[in-house]
């Protein structure tokens, strides 16, 4: 797995071995990018399960401003550091499950530009994630949550506006923004 553009491109990252992460392909990451693009630059991001990292060092990669990283697996956990260590990165790592993160991000007070969401897809549909997110009010003003999910999911929702949607295979990217934007 590769960063795929900016300023770390072209740069193997490390994964976690076996079947616990299912990182994003190369191809979805480039192509969820390319719909954000300058949307990045500057940005606060939050990497929810976030795996190996690959979507929050991608956001770094292409100018983010910071980003954390939640993730509950220690194995995981460990890997994403190694990757933030190996291409000289500075960013704050929560071992946490999603629902115990989102409880105390919003208890300290944070919000996040871009917040991505790469569940795993048997124990969170995209409607879990947007109810968490709405629920902990974590999406800065004008901010997107960007979900990964399986194809064919329920999506839509009044709490945010579905912006764009993407299929690659059987897994499909939803992108939200608040109903104000």
């Amino acid at each position: 797995m590769r960063v795929t553009g900016g300023r770390y491109r072209g740069r193997l990252l490390k994964t976690s071995p076996g079947l616990q992460a299912r990182p994003t392909a190369d191809k979805t990451r480039q192509a969820i990018f390319n719909i954000l693009m300058k949307d990045v630059e500057n940005k606060m991001v939050l990497d929810l399960f976030a795996g190996s990292g690959s979507l929050g060092i991608e956001a770094l990669s292409r100018g983010a401003e910071s980003a954390l990283f939640v993730e509950s697996g220690r194995p995981q956990v460990h890997v994403i550091r190694e990757n933030l260590t190996m291409l000289g990165l500075d960013a704050e790592v929560i071992e946490r499950d999603c629902r115990s993160a989102c409880r105390y991000l919003a208890k300290v007070g944070r919000k996040f530009d871009l917040i991505f969401a790469d569940p795993p897809y048997r124990e969170y549909a995209p409607l879990q994630i947007v109810d968490l997110v709405t629920h902990y009010d974590l999406l800065a003003p004008g901010g997107f949550l960007i979900i990964e999910h399986k194809s064919r999911q329920e999506t839509a929702t009044e709490k945010m506006a579905v912006l764009k949607q993407r299929r690659f295979g059987q897994t499909e990217v939803t992108f939200y923004g608040s109903k104000e934007n």
